[in-house]
């Protein structure tokens, strides 16, 4: 007598999602002539993974060994559907081994492992998880900006306030009962009128048999009417996104706070209907973010030496007086970062310290940090920045040709860094003493 081992998985051949607590029976197959006959001979049932082992002995001796057909059933609510049958005609396993491993794909419609007839809340629960790397419990929950600070106190940083631009990665999580097959993700800056998100996406997922990446498209689809669907990764496939939801174009629409909520979908009977079990959780089942994307000001506009207003590539006889920078660092939408205007000149040098009051009427360089108040906003502004000969001698501007640099960076970022940022205006002259 042979104790014989079989193994496998089970898996839905439409989501690619485990089939647990399936029963698996083994059949041995009998043929004569054209006729086959069955008798089930040992059976077993799918863990919550999907994976299952059975363990048989076979009466008959060697070197006959049994010839096998599987057919599975659940048992959903009380209810023995039968959701996979073999043929023994086309089917059979003639003569198996001690150990035979058997990975079956459903094409039924089969309860999968996010499909359950009843579970706890948490295992329904769906949750945004991050935008970029950006955790959603650093992104204040009333008015959607990233690392929130509402006072000129620590942090106390110019990257705090941060609103969102650019196309932004949007992660989320659903827990392993969600019946979601498909989903939308749509947004609202009134909580009344909702649009889908409908910017195309990819993945990739690893071929382990091929040992290759391999690129897909996760969405939009339009499938029996429905549009705009987005699909859920294979869980039984390692992604490079495992969580990945959609990559939202945030240049489509106009600046401003924006609700955005998830629509759980899957597919029934051929068409699209609502996904039952999908609870959405309270406080991070949608999230809102402040959308940005307007263009900063960085422009030198005149310098002056004294009564005389500097042209580029001037050579300027700097023994007194004083050297007058006016420059625009500004954003019309208030999310300015910060601003810079330095003195070069020779190899990498710097003139320092950088003009401020009370010898210079502005400061050369100032940023967000400064200017954190109740309403988030720093617009920045045209700017005055005097080197006066009796505090910028010799020694700290001397005869050379110089580069003015003005930088300006904006506080918006795409949940990976900043988008808006190193701009750049410069000037030349050439300075003599």
């Amino acid at each position: 007598m042979v104790i014989y081992n079989i193994q496998g998985k089970i898996t839905s051949k439409r989501n690619g999602l485990p089939v647990p607590y399936a029963k698996i029976e083994v059949l041995e197959v009998d043929k004569v002539g054209v006729n086959y006959s069955t008798i089930v001979i040992a059976d077993g049932l799918s863990g919550m993974d999907g994976d299952f082992s059975i363990n048989f002995d076979f009466p008959i001796p060697l070197p006959s060994r049994p010839d096998i057909i599987f057919r599975i059933s659940q048992n959903v609510d009380g209810i023995v559907k039968y959701i996979y049958n073999e043929n023994p005609s086309e089917d059979t396993r003639w003569n198996i081994a001690d150990v035979l491993s058997a990975d079956i794909e459903i094409e039924e419609d089969c309860v999968t492992i996010n499909s359950p007839s009843s579970s706890v809340p948490y295992n329904h629960l769906f949750v945004f998880t991050r935008v970029g790397l950006i955790p959603t419990a650093n992104i204040d929950l009333a008015d959607g900006y990233a690392y929130s600070d509402v006072a000129p106190a620590p942090p106390n940083s110019m990257d705090t306030n941060i609103p969102f631009g650019r196309t932004l990665d949007i992660a989320g999580w659903f827990g392993m009962f969600c019946d979601v097959e498909y989903y939308k993700i749509q947004y609202s800056s009134d909580g009344i009128t909702w649009y889908d998100i409908s910017d195309s996406f990819y993945n990739n997922w690893y071929d382990v048999a091929n040992q290759k990446w391999v690129t897909e498209s996760m969405g939009p689809e339009t499938i029996s009417g429905v549009s705009n669907l987005y699909k859920l990764p294979r869980r039984d496939l390692p992604w490079t996104f495992p969580d990945l939801l959609v990559r939202w174009d945030t240049t489509k629409v106009t600046d401003g706070l924006y609700t955005l909520k998830i629509l759980g979908k899957k597919k029934q009977a051929g068409t699209i209907v609502d996904s039952v079990h999908l609870t959405i959780d309270p406080t991070y089942g949608t999230i809102k973010l402040q959308t940005n994307n307007s263009t900063p000001k960085c422009e030198i506009k005149e310098i002056w030496h004294n009564a005389t207003k500097v042209q580029p590539c001037t050579i300027v006889n700097f023994t007194s007086g004083k050297i007058k920078v006016i420059f625009e660092a500004s954003d019309a939408k208030g999310y300015m970062r910060m601003y810079a205007l330095n003195a070069l000149y020779g190899h990498n040098q710097v003139v320092v310290p950088t003009p401020a009051p009370p010898i210079s009427p502005d400061k050369a360089a100032d940023d967000y940090s400064n200017h954190i108040g109740p309403a988030k906003k720093w617009n920045g502004g045209i700017y005055t920045v005097e080197y006066p000969a009796s505090e910028y001698d010799s020694v700290e501007m001397p005869t050379c040709a110089y580069q003015f640099r003005l930088r300006v960076d904006k506080r918006t970022n795409n949940g990976y860094g900043l988008v808006y940022w190193g701009y750049e205006d410069n000037v030349h002259i050439t300075i003599q003493r």
